[in-house]
């Protein structure tokens, strides 16, 4: 889903992104993932380092974040399309960590039906394989079909658990 085009705009002087009166929006990747969206607050090439609004600093000399070489992009609707697609393939990862095989294999066939690829049929016993299957179809949805399916694993996981577990 993530285009190489959302991430070809990256910041390459500093200095224009202003001296953070302006608040200007910015998308922090690491290996074409985003990390966060947030505001510039302070950019101080003269110490070398980008202060956002959510406490995070960039050192500009290395070009790290908490030890790790970023880019940093511009905000644009695509990245954030891209950080909305990216959240909600996220959180059905972790649904997925904690669902039981029977719930996995439910999602396996609902994720088949959203991608409009064919439903393969899992034993309970081999689970596993439909979560790998659920991951790599995941890929391939809209932001919108995502969207459908967080909400209703959310749905079934506040129906049928006191503990919020599938």
């Amino acid at each position: 889903m993530f285009e190489d085009s959302c991430f070809s705009e990256e910041v390459a002087d500093y200095g224009k992104l202003g001296t953070g009166h302006t608040r200007l929006k910015i998308v922090v990747a690491y290996k074409r993932r985003i990390l966060f969206i947030s505001r510039v607050l302070q950019n101080r090439p003269s110490i070398g380092e980008l202060r956002f609004e959510n406490g995070k600093t960039l050192c500009l000399k290395s070009r790290t974040l908490e030890t790790r070489n970023v880019s940093v992009h511009v905000w644009s609707e695509e990245l954030q399309m891209c950080w909305w697609w990216q959240t909600e393939q996220e959180k059905i990862q972790h649904l997925l960590e904690s669902a039981r095989p029977e719930d996995v294999i439910a999602l396996a066939g609902f994720v088949a039906q959203e991608s409009g690829l064919p439903k393969s049929e899992y034993d309970p016993v081999f689970a596993c394989l439909a979560k790998l299957e659920i991951q790599n179809r995941l890929r391939y949805l809209s932001l919108v079909q995502l969207q459908r399916l967080t909400a209703m694993l959310l749905e079934a996981t506040e129906r049928n658990s006191p503990e919020g577990k599938l």
